[in-house]
């Protein structure tokens, strides 16, 4: 059984207090309600999410990124918005241009609002990112929650893990190459659930193997230019030693 990761290994050098960033998330409310202890726990989570984008991308601006969301309680209103927008998901969606997430209230909404969320956030910080890279992070986001003592931790997406770990005993040698060259909208494409599994475990990859350093400098290598598969390799020294690495870690998880 895969138990969930406590994250102390996170240093955050930009810590404030969490009411602070509180203020600059917008809950509105279409014909619905949400507790008191659900609006702040979703304010709590993506406080953290500033502090980890504030962390990989060495700034202290995410603190006042505007995050706005809209949580729906009927899906008649919700599929007028997803229809508008042409959006495909019926749980949630996020607009860039308009910088707003959009979310049916139905079952456990929190996390499909963090992971709507976490996408201003990120594009704040890189407008034009690959797309494992903005999906992928969002993947993670939405897995964060608080013990009962309060420690924030991270979940496993246990179904997204073995299907990494079944593919791996693919014999194509090249399938992490061709997916990082995967862009845009294909990503939403044929074979989307397999992207958005591969997307998480390679974020997951990072931060469960305390990673993160070697993030910060793909993400740096592909905000000057660099592809994905380039910025591996100078990250890692080639691309087969990351490969390996990846592979490796999948093996022997649980």
């Amino acid at each position: 059984m895969n138990k969930p990761f406590l994250l102390i290994f996170l240093i955050f050098t930009n810590l404030i207090s969490l009411s602070t960033y509180a203020q600059y998330v917008e809950i509105n409310l279409v014909n619905c309600k949400i507790s008191d202890s659900e609006q702040k726990k979703i304010e709590k989570l993506i406080a953290y999410e500033r502090m980890f984008c504030n962390e990989i991308f060495e700034t202290s601006e995410n603190i006042t990124v505007p995050v706005k969301i809209n949580i729906y309680g009927k899906s008649k209103d919700y599929r007028i918005e997803k229809n508008k927008y042409n959006a495909p998901s019926s749980t949630g969606f996020y607009i860039p241009a308009i910088n707003q997430a959009f979310i049916m209230k139905s079952g456990d909404f929190i996390p499909v609002a963090l992971h709507e969320a976490s996408h201003s956030i990120f594009q704040f910080n890189y407008k034009k990112s690959p797309k494992w890279l903005n999906e992928g992070l969002a993947e993670f986001f939405e897995t964060l929650d608080f013990d009962s003592e309060g420690n924030l931790y991270s979940y496993p997406q246990t179904y997204r893990i073995k299907s990494i770990k079944a593919g791996i005993a693919d014999s194509d040698t090249e399938r992490l190459k061709k997916f990082f060259k995967i862009y845009d909208g294909t990503f939403y494409g044929h074979g989307i659930d397999d992207n958005y599994n591969t997307a998480y475990s390679i974020i997951y990859y990072f931060i469960k193997n305390k990673s993160t350093k070697a993030l910060k400098n793909i993400i740096k290598l592909t905000a000057q230019g660099h592809d994905t598969e380039e910025a591996i390799e100078l990250t890692y020294g080639s691309f087969d030693a990351f490969e390996s690495n990846y592979k490796q870690f999948y093996r022997l998880h649980p």
